[in-house]
């Protein structure tokens, strides 16, 4: 009796490992991007004829996030010397599986992360081809109009946060925004 109970019990459990493991990953399967070339949807330099200087790539410690495998940020700055002046960020982050970048997407975007430094505002861009998700907002940290530009993307088990913080017109930083979103979703659409 035992050792049928025994066998029961263990492909009851196996069965219920399966079932949760199709369904952690069967909703997202056809969103898989290649492996390990997060770093080509990082862009060679911002999308605006300026100088800008850049500064070397890092892979920033980050809190910790489950499924997170790796995150890589590039800098650029407009002057060294003014910490005011034009600033271009971009990271990209490599999940596990689309299912975690998909439950980060909702709970990591920048509307609920800086919330707490100022109004976060969810703005309408038009959407890229390619992108399974994408979210731009704009932030007005210290009162007044918009100081810094958020876009938020995620390409199967990859997201990549742009931020333009920028003492020009909010036109330019915009369409600066804009301009950088359809070039990451070109270098998405190769992966």
């Amino acid at each position: 009796m035992r050792s049928r109970r025994g066998r029961i019990a263990a492909i009851g459990s196996l069965l219920i490992v399966l079932l949760g493991l199709s369904i952690w990953n069967i909703p997202l399967a056809a969103q898989w991007r290649a492996s390990d070339v997060g770093e080509s949807l990082l862009l060679q330099s911002p999308p605006m004829a300026a100088t800008w200087e850049r500064k070397p790539d890092e892979d920033p410690g980050v809190p910790y996030m489950r499924g997170l495998d790796r995150r890589v940020e590039r800098l650029f700055v407009q002057d060294s010397a003014d910490p005011l002046a034009g600033t271009f960020i971009q990271t990209v982050m490599e999940f596990d599986s689309p299912t975690w970048a998909w439950l980060v997407f909702r709970d990591g975007s920048p509307d609920k992360r800086y919330a707490r430094y100022g109004e976060v505002e969810r703005i309408d861009a038009d959407g890229v081809s390619g992108a399974e998700e994408q979210r731009t907002f704009c932030a007005h940290f210290g009162g007044g109009d918009c100081n810094r530009w958020y876009a938020w993307l995620r390409f199967g088990q990859y997201l990549v946060e742009v931020e333009v913080i920028a003492t020009m017109p909010a036109e330019t930083s915009t369409g600066m925004l804009k301009a950088a979103i359809a070039e990451i979703a070109e270098a998405a659409c190769r992966i």
